[in-house]
């Protein structure tokens, strides 16, 4: 697996501004480079987020996590 647990919980607090024991995180799913699971704030608010990772002679690598409030459209956070 390309993604470690403590990848997924530091790059999702980055990415929802949150301390690392603020949320939860559960149903992890791995298809292929690509790690998607859920988060659920201590304020009750939901989210879907995804991180892409891969291993190589290098090391391994993981992107930045990509969250989304559940019921709302995704959105570019570039665009923001």
């Amino acid at each position: 697996i390309a993604v470690t647990d403590e990848a997924i919980v530091e790059r999702t607090a980055f990415a929802l501004g949150l301390a690392k024991g603020d949320f939860t995180v559960s149903n992890r799913v791995d298809d292929g480079t690509t790690t998607r699971y859920s988060v659920r704030t201590k304020t009750g608010q939901d989210f879907n987020c995804f991180v892409g990772g891969s291993i190589s002679v290098t090391g391994r690598t993981v992107s930045e996590a990509i969250c989304t409030k559940k019921g709302e459209v995704a959105r570019n956070p570039l665009l923001r």
